[in-house]
């Protein structure tokens, strides 16, 4: 309920201004008071519903803002910024990544398709998985390249702060190609 009420505005507004009209409809057509008032009363909860859906910002729209943002930071090369959302017990993968980082230069870093944005909240820490691809062009050394990946991410939320806990990365198809069994809590 929650999804629908605060990240999904265009159904809260779809559906008052279905009532509204329809009951405007019924107050031209009986000329009945009531149907008058609740014409206005959908309009107004309406309205309160939608400043509600922007004024409330939901863990999925903190964690999507951040990961948007971080994928700026890297296409910038402010290095460590990107390190500093790094969780300090981060996997093995993303130590490596971490390491290697420095030595690559990226000219383009951004998120193509978040394609699942899962918030686990019945934790004393909230664990959030993100599968989404990227695209990025980069160079290190003596090569350069363009590269589209599939992207499973692993986020905890650290004193009021998402991090980034693991990493996992495939084929940019690999999303389309997934059985149901492969879309388990991959947390920590």
């Amino acid at each position: 309920m929650t999804t629908l009420l605060f990240e999904q505005p265009w159904v809260i507004g779809l559906i008052g201004a279905i009532l509204s009209i329809v009951s405007l409809f019924g107050w031209l057509q009986t000329g009945n008071a009531i149907a008058w008032k609740s014409s206005i009363g959908f309009a107004v909860a309406t309205l309160i519903l939608l400043l509600l859906n922007v004024w409330v910002v939901t863990d999925r729209e903190v964690v999507r803002s951040f990961l948007v943002d971080a994928a700026g930071e890297l296409q910038r090369n402010e290095y460590d910024k990107v390190l500093a959302r790094l969780h300090p017990s981060a996997s093995d993968s993303i130590a490596n990544h971490a390491h290697i980082l420095p030595t690559i230069k990226f000219s383009v870093a951004r998120i193509t398709k978040f394609h699942a944005i899962d918030i686990l909240m019945n934790r004393t820490e909230p664990k959030a998985t993100v599968r989404m691809n990227v695209f990025l062009e980069a160079e290190s050394r003596h090569t350069a390249g363009k590269v589209p990946r599939w992207v499973s991410m692993s986020l905890e939320k650290v004193q009021g702060r998402w991090l980034i806990t693991d990493l996992e990365h495939r084929a940019p198809q690999h999303e389309f190609m997934k059985t149901p069994s492969d879309l388990h809590w991959s947390g920590r």
